[in-house]
């Protein structure tokens, strides 16, 4: 949406399709009944220049999240996080000052690290084993980073996360509630903002439209979908890698940009919405947020207005076992009141958001899986003739809102450049 709003307003037709039966993708504010919450994504951080510009043009502002006080739970201790057990503070603080010095100067874009491709091998996890001394320190550093990549932290390459940090290194603290990470949220939600750009978007937007072939052909591009097909000079590609995978070329793309599809990380991460008569956990003493080393991995407040919302995010391999049962809502209910009884009794109903298996995206958000950095991050980038490629998955800001709209911009110039040429 983003980039059709720029390149329209620079004076080009354009025409967005949307498998999708709504706008947003990946981002949706659900309204029903009295509840309102975000079903994908939802936080902002405090340094990301571009969603804090486009909320605020639309918006008027963001809504500062409420993070403190929140709770840790390991084995079932719980502690305050301002209060965590000293071995954990220790662990936390070799991590990041490991983190801030291994290696000294990465570059962006990802693929510049040529003389770091020692750690391109190496995976998330196995860097933090190397630098938590106790148990629960690992334990933290691990609920912490796979809730920010949404997965395993041994399907997260380490070059490729160290590049990201880039975006982070000068943030007073990576892992706290005080840290600079999803310190907002949008006032009205996403689905509204989307709608906004959407009524302001000088183009066309057509839903329902699933994109199956595309062919190039004597300086045209044509889109295939379902029951029509349609010409352009030029196409912008955002699909997810993993459903991008799904659309014929012709003719093919090259080896190594179907490579760097392929192989390109997909999180795995669902949410659970569980609403309540009231809001329990003020009573508690806490703000509804925590981690913990149960099945439930996060949780936080979600209500978006009306009634009372607890979100569980649950990532990696846990939440690929959670899709498969039978009452998942049930069995959130139930880890909850293992540490607090009282969910049981204000509990009204919940919902479950599979990102996992949305046919629409196949996952939640990309990430560079070991090897990727150095092999592919690049590939994944080049446009193919007259088809460009945008979406998080090909920014700087990968896995991010802020990496979408980033990508808008790259790309926009890419096909000002194209066109001049």
């Amino acid at each position: 949406m983003q980039t059709a709003g720029l390149l329209g307003v620079l004076g080009h037709d354009v025409t967005v399709f949307e498998a999708r039966d709504r706008v947003g993708g990946r981002l949706e504010t659900v309204h029903d009944g009295d509840a309102t919450y975000e079903a994908g994504g939802e936080w902002i951080d405090a340094d990301q220049p571009r969603l804090h510009k486009l909320i605020n043009s639309i918006q008027g502002g963001l809504d500062e999240a409420v993070r403190e006080p929140s709770l840790a739970i390991f084995k079932g201790e719980v502690r305050r996080t301002d209060d965590l057990w000293p071995d954990l503070v220790e662990d936390e603080t070799a991590a990041q000052l490991s983190a801030r010095a291994l290696p000294r100067h990465p570059e962006l874009p990802a693929w510049k690290n040529r003389k770091f491709a020692k750690y391109d091998s190496l995976d998330l996890a196995s860097f933090l084993k190397q630098n938590c001394q106790s148990e629960r320190g690992f334990w933290w550093m691990n609920a912490n980073l796979r809730s920010d990549e949404g997965d395993d932290l041994n399907r997260i390459g380490l070059l490729g996360w160290l590049t990201g940090y880039i975006h982070y290194i000068d943030r007073e603290n990576l892992n706290r509630g005080e840290s600079e990470m999803s310190a907002y949220r949008t006032p009205l939600g996403f689905s509204r903002l989307l709608e906004a750009m959407q009524g302001a978007m000088l183009g066309e937007l057509r839903l329902g439209q699933v994109l199956r072939r595309v062919t190039q052909l004597a300086g045209k591009v044509t889109l295939h979908f379902d029951d029509t097909s349609e010409v352009f000079d030029r196409v912008i590609l955002t699909l997810p890698p993993p459903c991008l995978e799904h659309i014929v070329f012709d003719p093919p793309l090259p080896s190594a940009k179907r490579c760097a599809i392929e192989a390109c990380g997909m999180s795995r991460a669902i949410k659970i919405a569980l609403q309540f008569k009231q809001p329990w956990w003020n009573e508690r003493g806490f703000c509804g947020r925590f981690h913990c080393d149960g099945a439930l991995q996060q949780m936080w407040d979600g209500t978006r207005g009306g009634a009372p919302v607890l979100i569980a995010y649950i990532c990696g391999e846990r939440a690929v076992e959670w899709t498969s049962l039978t009452e998942p809502v049930s069995a959130a209910l139930y880890e909850l009141s293992q540490y607090f009884p009282e969910a049981t009794e204000s509990f009204e109903r919940g919902w479950i958001h599979d990102w996992v298996h949305d046919p629409y995206s196949r996952g939640a958000f990309s990430h560079y899986a070991p090897g990727y950095a150095l092999e592919h991050s690049q590939n994944i980038v080049v446009p193919f003739d007259r088809v460009h490629f945008a979406g998080e998955h090909t920014a700087t800001w990968v896995g991010f809102i802020e990496g979408a709209l980033e990508s808008a911009e790259r790309v926009v110039q890419e096909v000002l450049h194209c066109d001049k040429n």
